[in-house]
């Protein structure tokens, strides 16, 4: 599953004080301060010898040591402090199922990410609730027109979600840049959205150029941008073997500037792609995930 890009507001602090910080996760400010003095925590000091937190250091913090936020307002997480809790017996797939239905989109957005604070890798996420509860949600077409509005709406929450949490990750500036889409004749925002998530946080500065997105506009981008790695999300091939053809050029075009090119979706099988040094097929978030690390430590297709 690897769709466009959703405007998300997050009214997050930028940085908070030691006693801030102790006060929303519910320790004295004296352990904060020496746990900032100890490296446990990064901080900066301002001109005046105070410390400052950075949003990131405390976000880096929370989901190392898998802190609980016991006042999540205080960093602007106000979609945590709504109940979100699953019913007795009930999995985690089954209350995001339960939030998304019943279009509890602030239960839905806390739910994730108050996992994903928690520790859980942004992959691992997408690859079990969100789309477990997203295939249940799309199976309600075939019972009726609803169906259909329940998607949609489904999907606009996932995208708020996945949006909020990737403005959560921690900006890199310095580091390989990945490029993707959908190709033309896939409208699907959500599986592109999500893959550039999760090379965002696995280290790559991504590039999402959203549904729609012809493969000549996709190679441009590649080239212009120096990407080391171009993702292309496919969940609908209405000309599986026209894209195919364009898909083995683009690869062509990228193995020759030490690039790659990562395939996933459920239409990605409808390809029949043969094998290549400077192609990835994969048929989850996870599995791109560990590509991309393996792209990050080896270089160009081929090396290590």
């Amino acid at each position: 599953m690897f769709s466009g890009t959703q405007n998300v507001q997050v009214a997050m602090r930028t940085s908070l004080s030691p006693k801030e910080l102790a006060e929303a996760i519910g320790v004295s400010e004296s352990s904060v301060k020496r746990w900032v003095d100890g490296g446990r925590i990064e901080a900066l000091r301002t001109a005046g010898g105070h410390r400052r937190i950075p949003v990131q250091s405390v976000i880096r913090f929370l989901r190392e040591t898998r802190t609980a936020l016991v006042r999540p307002e205080a960093l602007g997480f106000d979609d945590l402090c709504v109940s979100f809790r699953p019913a007795g017996g009930e999995d985690e797939t089954g209350a995001l199922f339960r939030f998304l239905t019943a279009g509890h989109a602030a239960e839905a957005r806390g739910f994730l990410l108050s996992a994903f604070l928690s520790g859980r890798s942004v992959a691992s996420l997408i690859d079990g609730p969100v789309r477990t509860a997203m295939a249940r949600i799309g199976e309600l077409w075939l019972h009726g027109s609803e169906g259909i509005f329940l998607e949609h709406r489904a999907t606009d929450v996932c995208l708020q979600a996945i949006g909020q949490i990737r403005l959560l990750l921690p900006e890199r500036l310095h580091v390989p840049c990945a490029v993707g889409g959908a190709p033309s004749g896939d409208p699907y925002l959500l599986p592109t959205m999500a893959a550039a998530t999760v090379l965002e946080a696995e280290g790559f500065r991504a590039v999402n150029l959203g549904p729609e997105t012809p493969i000549e506009i996709l190679r441009a981008a590649a080239e212009s941008m120096k990407s080391r790695l171009v993702w292309l999300s496919v969940s609908a091939a209405p000309r599986p073997k026209e894209l195919a053809e364009r898909v083995r050029e683009l690869v062509e075009r990228l193995s020759g500037s030490g690039a790659s090119l990562a395939i996933g979706g459920s239409g990605a099988a409808k390809l029949n792609l043969e094998p290549h040094p400077a192609l990835f097929v994969g048929p989850c978030l996870t599995e791109l995930a560990a590509y991309a690390r393996g792209r990050l430590v080896r270089g160009a297709p081929g090396e290590g």
